[in-house]
Parts: C-alpha cells; sequence; structure tokens
C-alpha cells in the first residue's frame, strides 16, 4: 500500500516537473501560445502606396487606359454601362470625391464611345488628379445611355442612372467621400443632371450643367437649393437661348439657392479648343472643362467670365478651377441608396415624355451627324 501511494506521489511530481520546465523553456525561447498570438501580436499595418496617374504628356490614349468598366443592375429595364476612373492605391484608406460626367448625343452609340469620344480623360492625368484637394485624386465616373437603342438622356433613365450611382459607391464604399458628390453634363447631359437634381438633390454637393438642353422650373431649382451649381454656357450658342434660359436659370439660382456665394455663372463670348483653336460651334462645350476651364498650356481661358451668385468675378487663374471647387463642396449625404419607387401613374407619363424626347433627340442626332458636328 505504501509503495503505491509512493508511485503515485512520484508520478504527480515528475508530471509538475515537465509543466514547469515546458513553460521555463517558452520564457526562455520567447514562444507564445498560438491562442493568444493575434491578441498580443496585432499583424503590422499594411505599407500604403500611393497610385501613380500619368502625365499629360502621355497622350489621350494612355490616359484612357488608365480607365475601367463597369455595368449597372438592371432597373426600370436599363442596366447601364460606364467608364470609371479610381485614384485608390494599395492598401489606401482615402475618402475620394466622386465626379460625374453626363456625355452628350452622339456619344452614346456603343459600349465605351463616351470614353473614346471624350477628352474627359485629361482628369485621371498626374496633374489634375493632384488639383483635388484634401485627397490628392478623385473617381471619374462616366456613364452611359444606350443610344444604339435610341434611348437617350431623360426621364426614363433617371432611376436606372440612380442605381449605377448607388452600386458605384457601394463597390468602392471604402474610398469614396459621399459628401463630395458633384454631377456634370453637357448638352443633352446637361439636361440629365437637372432631372436628377429635381429627383434626388441630396445626393449631389454641387453640379455643372454645361450648355443644357432642359430648361428647369423654378420647383425643380428650388428642390435643387442646397446644391451648389456651376452653369456653363455659351452667349452666342445657337440651340439653347442664353437670354431665355441661361440667364432665366442663373436668375431662379441666385434666387433660390442657400449657397449663391458658392454657385457660378461661366460665359463664353466665343467659344475655343483647349489647345486655342475655334470650337465647330457655340453648343458643344464639352471641350472647355476637359482641361479643368484652362488651356492645355495651363492657362486663363479666352473669352471666358465667371461670376458667383453674389455678384462677384471669380478668378481662374489655374489652379483654380472646377476640381478645386468639386474639392471643397460639401452635402450632407450619408450613402443611403435611394428607395424610392416611381408610381404607375409617373411611370406613364415618364414614358410618353421620354419617348418624345428621344424621338426629338434622335433627330438632333441625325442632324449633328450630316453636319458632322
Amino acid at each position: 500500500m505504501c509503495k503505491k501511494i509512493i508511485s503515485i506521489l512520484m508520478s504527480v511530481f515528475l508530471i509538475m516537473g515537465c509543466i514547469s520546465f515546458t513553460a521555463l523553456a517558452d520564457e526562455d525561447t520567447g514562444t507564445v501560445n498560438p491562442a493568444i498570438t493575434e491578441e498580443e501580436n496585432p499583424e503590422e499595418e499594411k505599407e500604403y502606396i500611393p497610385k501613380e496617374p500619368l502625365s499629360v504628356s502621355s497622350g489621350v490614349e494612355a490616359l484612357r487606359g488608365q480607365f475601367e468598366s463597369g455595368v449597372a443592375p438592371e432597373t426600370d429595364g436599363f442596366a447601364l454601362d460606364y467608364k470609371y476612373y479610381s485614384p485608390v492605391g494599395t492598401n489606401d484608406t482615402t475618402k475620394y470625391p466622386l465626379f460625374i460626367f453626363l456625355h452628350g448625343i452622339g456619344h452614346g452609340d456603343y459600349v465605351g464611345s463616351q470614353l473614346n469620344d471624350s477628352d474627359m480623360v485629361y482628369w485621371s492625368s498626374k496633374e489634375l488628379q493632384a488639383r483635388f484637394d484634401n485627397a490628392g485624386g478623385g473617381f471619374i465616373l462616366m456613364p452611359r445611355a444606350p443610344e444604339q437603342m435610341m434611348v437617350y438622356w431623360g426621364e426614363n433613365l433617371v432611376n436606372p442612372l440612380r442605381k449605377l450611382i448607388d452600386d458605384f459607391i457601394e463597390c468602392h464604399k471604402d474610398n469614396i467621400d459621399t459628401t463630395r458628390i458633384s454631377i456634370s453634363g453637357s448638352s443633352a447631359g446637361g439636361g440629365m443632371v437637372w432631372m436628377m437634381l429635381s429627383e434626388y438633390p441630396d445626393l449631389f454637393a454641387g453640379a455643372i450643367p454645361i450648355a443644357s438642353t432642359t430648361m428647369p422650373t423654378i420647383f425643380d431649382v428650388m428642390k435643387a437649393s442646397s446644391t451648389s451649381i456651376w452653369l456653363v454656357a455659351s452667349s452666342l450658342d445657337p440651340i439653347i437661348s442664353y437670354p431665355f434660359n441661361t440667364r432665366v436659370i442663373w436668375g431662379m439660382i441666385k434666387l433660390t439657392n442657400d449657397n449663391k456665394g458658392n454657385c457660378r455663372l461661366s460665359t463664353f463670348s466665343r467659344v475655343t479648343n483647349p489647345d486655342g483653336g475655334l470650337s465647330s460651334d457655340n453648343h458643344h462645350l464639352a471641350g472647355v472643362i476637359t482641361y479643368d476651364l484652362h488651356t492645355l498650356s495651363d492657362g486663363k481661358y479666352p473669352y471666358l467670365e465667371t461670376v458667383d451668385g453674389n455678384g462677384n468675378t471669380v478668378d481662374l487663374t489655374p489652379p483654380a478651377g472646377l476640381i478645386k471647387w468639386i474639392s471643397n463642396t460639401y452635402s450632407d449625404y450619408n450613402g443611403t441608396p435611394s428607395t424610392e419607387k416611381t408610381s404607375i401613374i409617373e411611370g406613364i407619363i415618364n414614358f410618353f415624355v421620354s419617348a418624345g424626347r428621344n424621338f426629338m433627340l434622335f433627330f438632333v442626332h441625325i442632324f449633328q451627324e450630316i453636319l458632322g458636328l
């Protein structure tokens, strides 16, 4: 019996000795219990590597190569495709502004045409990306109206475009500053800007309608009273009446907008391209903003006058331009996707309005093709 007790005691002491020896060995060699490795040795922060955009000197085609493609979920029968530039680097947590540009008639004929027909790609260059304050870069999003189907920007694309924007924000939610979303468009694209402002005014911090083919009502302008608006127009526009369209809209903005001091009206008395050559006409003004409302030599644009909502002249000496304005224009939007549903009556009205608008724009498109505009 005594031998059995002694044997048990010796076994206990032997086991305790092994445990003590293992603990000492772990302490001497620095071995850490795997169960607490993650807690006591948190993973080192990954190295941030900024994106290096190409320089303007790389050329337009090379700059186009920086853009990527996407397709939005189908809404109201349309799944809009788009091109975009992302400024996001490796392990990048920066919040960047989002700039949306809508093309004019004749630039949505095929997938990628909104990019291939535009020099907005300059905004992805190293020089212009550097002008985005408080981020050092910005997203450039270029949706396309499916013009090959004779569908142009109009009421029937308002919800599909909103779905595209919501989906894009969700895909890049870690890097988009939802308080700095701005939208712009030229001609029919400028008209679509007003339609989006009328339906979703809280989404946009800033809006830049260029030679807009849509005449918003006073109610549309009032809805967008919290959005800073920058109109770009030509006093010699043969399609859009400057005194009866642009000036009237500008008057409504000054009367109703909460941010008059941050609103702008840029008027060209003669339209030239960024390289200094004369434009084909005084309506197609998309080219004037491709280098941030400056010439390619980075100088002040000729024949251009800009004023704010208080009547003060605005100096656009580089780098002051659209990008600086976009970067410093904010909203209270928090990124919540739209949950609004179009009623049956609204859908019917939108169908007939859009059908009439598309019919008219189709003939405008043909007219432009004939004249080579």
